[in-house]
């Protein structure tokens, strides 16, 4: 994966499973272990003061659930969920759990493939790469493109990009509407749908459910008109 290395954490009470991912992990150039847990108490207090790019995460243990466990972190690193029953999926999911494996975790090729997922979808989400007051770095096919912050009407999710759309020109890049929505400066820009962040200065027409920014018809959600509303100023 380049140069990108991802730090991990094991939390898995079975000694002999513990130990095989250790084994995979270490074997993996761009994984750095970080931690291994046998408690998962122990392992919810250290990753709480210590963040990490990864958990290898069994679902029943004693003590909490690797469920319980998600609930009670303070920040959403990437997962990967181990387990014998995989009825847990469907619970698991609904933490952005990036791929689930079956005990006993053995197949090097498939543990190469979660992991291998988890960098790329990292990778991706830091593709805006540098942001100051008045521009952005993004990359674009490998190259980095400098766009003024000033210049953006909208930006709008589209499956796994995000498409940027200057006074003269449309960027399409990896990345989440989540990660560039933090990079921005938050006076001048909001999100204002589950798919579009607008910059305010932009907008010409506003009704109840849409907005008008050069002539592109943008919806507002329920969920972020309030937001919207308390950005612009109205006589």
């Amino acid at each position: 994966m380049g140069s990108m290395n991802l730090s991990c954490a094991i939390v898995e009470d079975e000694t002999i499973s513990r130990m095989m991912i250790e084994n995979l992990a270490q074997k993996t150039g761009f994984l750095s272990v970080k931690h291994s847990f046998s408690s998962p108490t122990a392992a919810l207090q250290w990753l709480n003061e210590n963040k990490v790019d990864l958990i290898f995460l069994d679902v029943e243990m004693p003590e909490i659930s690797g469920i319980e466990l998600l609930q009670a972190l303070l920040y959403k690193p990437a997962v990967i969920i181990i387990s014998s029953n995989p009825k847990y999926a469907i619970d698991a999911f609904q933490f952005s759990v990036v791929d689930y494996l079956l005990k006993p975790v053995n197949d090097y090729g498939r543990f190469l493939q979660a992991v291998t997922k988890v960098a790329s979808r990292l990778k991706n989400e830091s593709a805006v790469t540098e942001v100051s007051e008045h521009h952005l770095f993004v990359r674009i096919d490998s190259v980095l493109h400098k766009i003024a912050i000033e210049d953006i009407l909208w930006i709008e999710a589209f499956g796994d990009y995000i498409k940027i759309q200057t006074n003269d020109k449309l960027q399409t890049t990896y990345g989440t509407l989540k990660k560039i929505e933090e990079r921005l400066p938050s006076a001048k820009f909001v999100r204002v749908h589950r798919s579009f962040i607008v910059n305010v200065d932009k907008i010409s027409n506003i009704d109840s459910t849409n907005l008008i920014i050069d002539k592109k018809i943008i919806p507002i959600s329920e969920t972020h008109k309030a937001q919207l509303l308390a950005k612009i100023k109205i006589l």
